[in-house]
């Protein structure tokens, strides 16, 4: 492998009209090679195929050592990870490592056992700054944020911390979220909108109904507790609260819920030939690119995953990030209208 190896970065030289040093130094990310000549020689290594060894066949040195490490604890109650973090953890994974940043992501289920070897695994870790991203159990994300001073709390407003616990959050305004889209319903002359959240408990679910509830009595509409249903955040939970709600006869002429919840939707509508939007219209929310296609294709409040990541790492590589007082940073979701509402924006 040592000798392809050479010969590969040879190669890639003698194309390029460089030397090996050169090379070399590109596809190590060395800042002592211009950005276009890294460009054309990382472009001509993946044109000949060139695999690196580990090591590259060169001692470990200055330019491979990292800035520094930042661990990211996932916590995955009730919202699955691949569906609603996958563009937020790529994000924070590309810009760490721009910044030459080791990045050690782990998870939390609320497994008992499992979170005993995290807390661990945090006493141990000599990792310079951490974020805690997503859904926890409240007494463990409580001992987590008492476990890691100055961690930096993403996609949860943390609204059951206790106060003494001091950390600093970057959410989304989900009580707008669902404000924008009941308005938007509602303009579309629907009136009777279902809710359709999860667990009750979740602060997804508070703020959502906040946001529904405010829109609703500022337009003098009055809420029927019946059009709010609680589900565990899945498709398969989603249809099956639309199939009951049909079967006891609840009627509704909107649904607003999250993305993955609208795909159960969509099933079950349409499974009893019930249409989309004529009969029932359709909002999602968090613009995930399940909902370009469904069809019709979904009406979504999006939230920007990866503004989320980029801000949240610019705030952690912050010198002076240590404050006297936690940082909050809410940020504004965006309407896209599609047609599972009937009404198409101009385009």
């Amino acid at each position: 492998m040592e000798i392809k190896n050479k010969k590969s970065i040879a190669s890639i030289a003698k194309k390029c009209g460089v030397s090996t040093m050169t090379v070399s130094r590109a596809l190590r990310n060395n800042a002592l090679v211009k950005d276009d000549t890294r460009r054309k020689i990382i472009a001509i290594a993946e044109e000949l195929g060139y695999i690196p060894s580990p090591r590259m066949g060169r001692p470990s040195n200055n330019d491979s050592v990292p800035a520094g490490k930042v661990q990211l604890i996932v916590g995955t109650i009730g919202r699955s990870i691949a569906v609603f973090h996958s563009q937020l953890l790529t994000t924070i994974e590309q810009q760490l490592s721009a910044h030459k940043y080791e990045c050690l992501i782990r998870t939390c289920s609320g497994d008992f056992q499992q979170f005993m070897k995290l807390q661990e695994n945090i006493r141990i870790s000599d990792a310079e700054a951490t974020m805690i991203i997503g859904s926890f159990i409240p007494e463990q994300l409580n001992a987590l944020l008492q476990s890691v001073p100055n961690a930096l709390l993403l996609d949860n407003p943390g609204l059951s911390m206790e106060r003494n616990v001091f950390h600093s959050s970057f959410t989304f305004d989900n009580s707008e979220a669902a404000r924008i889209a009941t308005r938007h319903l509602l303009d579309c002359g629907r009136r009777r909108i279902l809710l359709l959240c999860g667990e009750p408990e979740h602060f997804f679910s508070r703020d959502i109904e906040t946001g529904y509830r405010e829109v609703m009595e500022y337009r003098k509409l009055k809420v029927d507790k019946k059009l709010i249903i609680h589900s565990d955040f899945t498709a398969e939970s989603a249809c099956s609260a639309i199939n009951t709600a049909l079967d006891t006869g609840l009627k509704f002429d909107a649904v607003f819920t999250n993305d993955e919840m609208a795909s159960g939707v969509y099933r079950a509508l349409l499974e009893r030939k019930i249409m989309i939007p004529d009969d029932i219209a359709v909002c999602g929310c968090d613009g995930l690119p399940l909902g370009m296609h469904l069809f019709p294709r979904l009406t979504s409040v999006a939230l920007n995953y990866e503004e989320l990541g980029r801000m949240a790492v610019e705030y952690i590589l912050n010198a002076d990030r240590k404050l006297s007082q936690p940082y909050r940073v809410q940020l504004l979701p965006v309407l896209e209208i599609r047609e599972s509402t009937g009404i198409i924006a101009a385009e």
